[in-house]
């Protein structure tokens, strides 16, 4: 598994270089505006196995620096097992007037584990960065790295897990009040 967390990252890195240098579109974060987004990327896991995690977010732009968003992600850990995360947090654009905006991430919210017919539920808060970078008026990618802590309550007893997230999406953001470039 290795090999593909290491084969996705350097892929991450090579297509965002290559869309910075090429593009000379601005950035579109305006307050008021969203935007939806859908990813794929790289689950590391204090379980015997890692596993791909795909998921959707959405956000709206409080200001150029805020963004409010929700998120559900799915990971299928192995055969019959698998994790979901679903919640909301704010994403924290440093750079709101450049082509490529980078950003901070905090999120939190309930998570469940569920295989051999039962599962378990519990919570999860994560903290992290990425970048987004805009191919066009309203359309960009963005590549994301995060920490992920799971807890999870099973027969009494807790468990937490430290987790590892990288992933790459593409989103489309629409509206906003001001001016675009």
């Amino acid at each position: 598994m290795s090999t593909v967390k290491n084969t996705f990252v350097g892929l991450c890195i090579a297509v965002t270089l290559l869309l910075v240098s090429s593009t000379t579109v601005q950035a579109q974060v305006v307050a008021g505006s969203g935007d939806v987004a859908g990813y794929v990327g790289y689950f590391h896991m204090k379980l015997p196995t890692n596993s791909a995690i795909y998921g959707a977010t959405g956000g709206y732009n409080v200001t150029p620096y805020i963004t409010g968003l929700g998120e559900y992600g799915y990971a299928p850990v192995s055969s019959g097992i698998h994790v979901q995360i679903y919640g909301g947090g704010a994403r924290f654009n440093l750079m709101p007037n450049k082509k490529l905006v980078p950003y901070g991430i905090f999120t939190g919210g309930g998570n469940r584990i569920a295989g051999g017919g039962g599962g378990d539920n519990g919570y999860y808060i994560s903290v992290g960065g990425g970048a987004s970078c805009y191919l066009s008026k309203n359309w960009g990618v963005r590549p994301e790295f995060r920490y992920l802590r799971n807890d999870f309550t099973e027969g009494g007893s807790s468990i937490s897990l430290n987790d590892l997230v990288v992933t790459g999406g593409v989103f489309y953001q629409w509206g906003g009040k001001g001016k675009k470039k």
